[in-house]
């Protein structure tokens, strides 16, 4: 049916309906070879209808055992398609275990790739400062930097080292 047409389709339908077709109606068909066409379709279809509809009105009866039939089925092909659950865990577990294959055979196989001026560049960046980390330094950064073995202190007592006596008043 062309955009020119559009008019006509609800006279078409009334006409597949009712087989009266009007003069008007009658021209246009005899011009326009889209619509005899479609008029000749909608004419079927509405004889498919007629005919199912004595089918519709007597409303059969499914028979007694047909949900049991489809119950049947449906088990039937899911049995089918349903994996066993041990062979799912199984290929979960090696697919695990390849993966852990494959990361410790590449990551054991691994071979440095810096040469010996790379190594000391990197080692020299390793160790460098920034200019202005002399400024901030403090006379207290070494205690701080460094930590006392058991029974030391931060605090070291001019005049007191090993073997010699502790002056008076102080405690060990």
């Amino acid at each position: 049916m062309r955009n020119a047409c559009t008019k006509w389709k609800d006279p078409l339908l009334e006409a597949a309906l009712t087989e009266n077709v009007n003069d008007e109606l009658r021209h246009h068909l005899l011009q326009c070879a889209d619509c005899a066409a479609e008029l000749q379709a909608l004419r079927a279809r509405r004889q498919q209808m007629d005919a199912l509809l004595p089918l519709v009105a007597r409303a059969a009866e499914p028979s007694p055992n047909l949900g049991a039939r489809i119950m049947a089925a449906a088990e039937a092909a899911g049995r089918g398609r349903r994996p066993n659950l041990w062979r799912v865990w199984a290929l979960a577990g090696a697919g695990t275990a390849v993966v852990i294959a494959a990361i410790l055979v590449f990551a054991l196989n691994r071979q440095p790739s810096l040469t010996e001026t790379e190594l000391r560049q990197s080692q020299a960046l390793a160790h460098w400062q920034a200019p202005t980390d002399v400024l901030l330094r403090f006379p207290g950064q070494g205690i701080l930097n460094s930590t006392p073995k058991l029974g030391e202190s931060y605090l070291t007592m001019p005049g007191v080292g090993l073997g010699q006596e502790r002056p008076q008043g102080l405690k060990p």
